[in-house]
């Protein structure tokens, strides 16, 4: 995934809190850089519900545009 990919990615598990429209293997890559934590029960559903660790919100937060 490209960095402006991760940026989306995260914002959209932030305000909606699951992953639509990420493939698994995106999904993986941000569990392994410890960007999200899915939720237990849900690894296998279409868009499991997700939250973004403390990593991840630091992450988005400092790539967040000011409005």
């Amino acid at each position: 995934m490209k960095h402006e990919d991760v940026v989306a990615a995260l914002k959209v598990i932030a305000d909606k809190g699951m992953a639509i429209n990420l493939s698994k293997d995106d999904l993986k890559d941000l569990q392994t850089y410890k960007l999200i934590d899915v939720v237990k029960g849900a690894e296998n559903d279409r868009s499991p519900a997700c939250a973004l660790t403390k990593k991840g919100k630091v992450m988005l937060k400092a790539n967040s545009k000011p409005q």
